[in-house]
């Protein structure tokens, strides 16, 4: 189909150049619940889009993998496997000047995680790094230095309001609790006393990310 035929959303290349184009910079609005919805659908739309694309680009035996459910990135359970990807995945962009850290996280299924060194825009490194490298999905983003010492006032920065549900995971890893609230809301309880990367005030031995239709909306702090 001729891309002047598909709806806007579809036309775009990443999540990236959809959200800087279209001026998305949050998917919360609880004053507009239509704009909302919308902007939802229009993710998830996007997302399989993008990754139908990707699956053309594989070759047959990964393909019949991903549709029999036994390829690597589709379980936690097969982490041993990912790691020669992974592997493959790292020699090619570990390398960049401008990547910082590549990693690999797992939980029901598994992805792979490029911290960059230094802010930039999405058009710098979207040639080099892939949304999608042979099955497994991979998400980029910028941490300025160390990762920060996290305070119930840094927290709303690192993770604000609208942030996507996997964009979360990227930000604090996967090791999280996760229990169901009211309203259909998820909550992910991390135990930063423990075994989470950034450090929170002495005070403070867990922080729990509420989410609500994919997006965060709050942020609970316990001892």
């Amino acid at each position: 189909m001729f891309d002047f035929l598909k709806p806007r959303h579809l036309r775009y290349r990443s999540m990236e150049e959809w959200r800087q184009r279209e001026n998305i910079t949050s998917f919360r609005h609880p004053e507009n619940p239509r704009l909302e919805a919308r902007l939802q659908r229009q993710f998830e739309e996007l997302r399989r889009h993008l990754w139908k694309r990707h699956l053309k680009q594989l070759t047959p035996e990964e393909r019949k993998d991903i549709k029999a459910g036994k390829h690597p990135s589709q379980s936690h359970k097969h982490i041993e496997q990912a790691r020669a990807i992974f592997e493959e995945f790292r020699s090619r962009v570990a390398g960049l000047a401008y990547v910082a850290e590549v990693s690999m996280t797992a939980r029901e299924q598994i992805a792979f995680r490029v911290r960059l060194n230094q802010e930039m825009g999405w058009r710098v490194w979207h040639e080099q790094i892939p949304p999608f490298y042979r099955g497994f999905e991979v998400f980029v983003l910028f941490v300025p230095g160390a990762r920060p010492a996290l305070t119930k006032e840094s927290a709303a920065t690192l993770i604000p309001n609208g942030m996507n549900e996997r964009d979360v995971y990227a930000q604090l890893g996967t090791n999280a609790t996760v229990s169901h609230g009211k309203n259909g809301e998820k909550n992910l309880t991390y135990l930063f006393h423990l075994n989470a990367p950034p450090k929170l005030d002495a005070k403070i031995d867990t922080m729990t990310v509420v989410i609500s239709n994919g997006a965060v909306v709050d942020r609970q702090f316990g001892q």
